[in-house]
């Protein structure tokens, strides 16, 4: 027997394993989310309180839920993207690393399910870039969960 014969079956299973390990999605799932104990119009007022509570500014409002209704489908659940700013935040952001504003998680989404009314949004990497973009992205990321935080308590 000789020594490509001995290693067949262990670089046949190596090769499987690249590539299955390769198919794999490899960022880790960022969401961060809360069960409101609220109806979809009082989540979406105490959303619209705690954004401004931690001194960011609402910019847009997509109501996708209410326009799929406005198409005739009445029993659409009713679903909505909050985008909202804080400057102060947003320059030193891009002083840090200007590519982060393709990663600003300043949306938090409400929606009915079955299982309630949901608040989640995406949080920031806080393991990419430099000391100062991870101490950032800690910032941000506590201040999105404290706003979902105060708007399912």
């Amino acid at each position: 027997m000789t020594i490509l014969m001995r290693l067949k079956i262990p670089l046949i299973c190596l090769g499987l394993f690249i590539t299955i390990s390769a198919c794999q999605p490899s960022e880790i799932d960022r969401r961060f989310q809360a069960v409101s104990p609220y109806s979809f119009a009082e989540t979406m007022q105490n959303l619209d309180i705690a954004i401004s509570e931690f001194n960011y500014r609402i910019i847009h409002r997509s109501d996708i839920g209410q326009a799929v209704r406005d198409r005739g489908e009445q029993d659409f659940p009713l679903s909505t993207i909050v985008s909202f700013c804080n400057i102060t935040y947003a320059k030193e952001m891009m002083l840090i690393n200007d590519d982060l504003i393709n990663d600003m998680p300043c949306n938090v989404s409400v929606r009915e399910t079955g299982d309630g009314v949901i608040v989640s949004s995406r949080l920031m990497d806080e393991t990419a870039g430099s000391d100062a973009q991870q101490q950032f992205a800690k910032k941000i990321n506590a201040n999105i969960r404290k706003i979902i935080g105060a708007t399912t308590l």
